[in-house]
């Protein structure tokens, strides 16, 4: 064991030993110091996640909630305002919503799937749009479709898979209503919820 100055500047092994060891743990350090930068920036983006994933979920409930109200209840018309602190993009179709934003370059999705028959239009345009597929029939209590019920879900499904972009700085009505049809003597009902600006 070297007693002198001297004595420990010649001895090269403990030097390299020494600048090793040194540099091993400046490495260590800026490893733990960048995984300590990543477990922040996934923290932030998994809030973001939660954030987004709780709005979509806001909007679906509001949908779900007219949906499940009786068709002979009073109240069958809700609305929904977007209350986004950051920019979002918001989809809706007949079968899911779907709202994404840009955080830190990246694209976040959040999806729900609908719980009820859904078109994402108004009553005026999805009478239009009854009227045009079924000889100027509206599918009202009047004026119910003459088809049967797989036929009238077809047209339903064709108009719900068109998705529809939400204008968030606009108000969403979500209203509940009935699709007559008659089969021979018997005339049924068919309760879909419209989702429209």
């Amino acid at each position: 064991m070297p007693h002198t100055i001297q004595e420990i500047f010649r001895n090269r092994s403990g030097w390299i030993e020494f600048t090793l060891s040194k540099a091993a743990l400046m490495i260590t350090s800026i490893i733990l110091l960048a995984a300590f930068y990543q477990i922040g920036a996934d923290f932030s983006d998994i809030q973001m996640q939660r954030q987004l994933d709780s709005e979509v979920l806001d909007l679906k409930m509001s949908i779900d909630d007219i949906g499940s109200i009786s068709p002979d209840s009073i109240r069958q018309y809700s609305t929904y305002p977007f209350n986004s602190e950051y920019p979002i993009n918001a989809f809706i179709s007949g079968e899911y919503i779907r709202f994404e934003t840009t955080y830190h370059e990246q694209n976040i999705h959040s999806v729900k799937p609908l719980a009820f028959r859904t078109i994402p239009l108004n009553e005026t345009e999805m009478r239009t749009i009854l009227s045009n597929n079924f000889n100027g029939q509206h599918g009202t209590l009047e004026l119910p479709l003459i088809t049967d019920t797989p036929t009238i879900l077809e047209v339903i499904s064709t108009v719900g898979s068109q998705e529809v972009m939400l204008n968030t700085g606009k108000i969403v009505h979500i209203e509940k209503t009935s699709i007559y049809l008659k089969n021979d003597s018997e005339v049924n009902r068919l309760e879909v919820v419209l989702v429209h600006q």
